[in-house]
């Protein structure tokens, strides 16, 4: 029992003290954004890294997760519950939990990884030591751009996912129940709330600070050789979604007595 309870203390002593870890690069990272102006052709590659190449991928997620909800919440309707309220039920799925959610997992599996990888070679290459070397800020040179890129690419990403994901959430319920796309708007209509986008974009906004702080933490926190940098990356995906998951939670519960 004793060894059992000191395991569990030390796991809890470093979840706290990485927690910490992480603050500090992130508040560091936030500090250095008074010299974003210096670094504008940083940031636009990286948005373009971040956003534009991941549109591929998220059109088609997004795509297949608005067919998949059009036919699940059309033919699991009660019989005599009007079908045109399945288009406000696919629309609020898809704005408040199916597309942040989405999005911010598709990130993690790809932008996560990406940075850490980056990052991870750079630290056993020793290329993050000769920076420190000629007096340049790790930080400020290759955290705070992806994190400014990140706070714009992310949000504008939802907004495509969104939008594709609707789109064929009434395809799928038009072959599905024979919806018609008048009937689709008025569902939609019924059910809108401006609140709903508001709590979408702020989830997408903190979904992108979370996957650029843990790859870049992570892969600057890397031990030697491939595998150091190989468990890096993994651990950069595995807590970036974990807490993703764990944020859309939190947020929601607040933003429901805020908003």
């Amino acid at each position: 029992m004793k060894n059992f309870v000191e395991h569990i203390g030390r796991i809890t002593l470093k979840f706290i003290s990485e927690y910490g870890r992480l603050g500090i690069m992130l508040f560091r990272a936030f500090v250095a954004m008074r010299k974003a102006p210096f670094y504008v052709r940083q940031i636009i590659e990286q948005f373009h890294y971040i956003g534009r190449k991941s549109l591929p991928i998220v059109f088609i997620t997004s795509a297949f997760i608005g067919l998949a909800l059009g036919v699940q919440i059309g033919t699991q309707m009660n019989p005599y519950t009007p079908h045109w309220m399945e288009g406000g039920l696919i629309l609020r799925s898809i704005l408040l939990e199916m597309g942040p959610i989405i999005i911010g997992l598709i990130l993690s599996g790809r932008v996560a990884a990406g940075i850490s990888a980056e990052l991870g070679t750079m630290k056993v290459t020793e290329q993050l030591d000769a920076l420190r070397s000629f007096a340049i800020d790790p930080i400020e040179l290759l955290v705070m751009p992806r994190l400014v890129a990140a706070m714009f690419a992310v949000p504008t990403l939802l907004v495509f996912a969104d939008v594709t994901g609707i789109l064929a959430g009434f395809f799928s319920s038009h072959f599905a129940i024979s919806l018609s796309w008048e009937g689709f708007v008025k569902g939609m209509r019924h059910d809108f709330y401006i609140s709903d986008v508001v709590t979408s974009l702020i989830k997408s906004f903190i979904f992108g600070i979370v996957i650029v702080i843990f790859g870049s933490y992570f892969g600057m926190n890397s031990e030697r050789g491939a595998k150091g940098v190989g468990k890096a990356t993994t651990l950069a995906v595995v807590w970036s979604s974990v807490d993703i998951l764990m944020l859309d939670y939190l947020i929601s519960a607040v933003l429901y007595f805020i908003i």
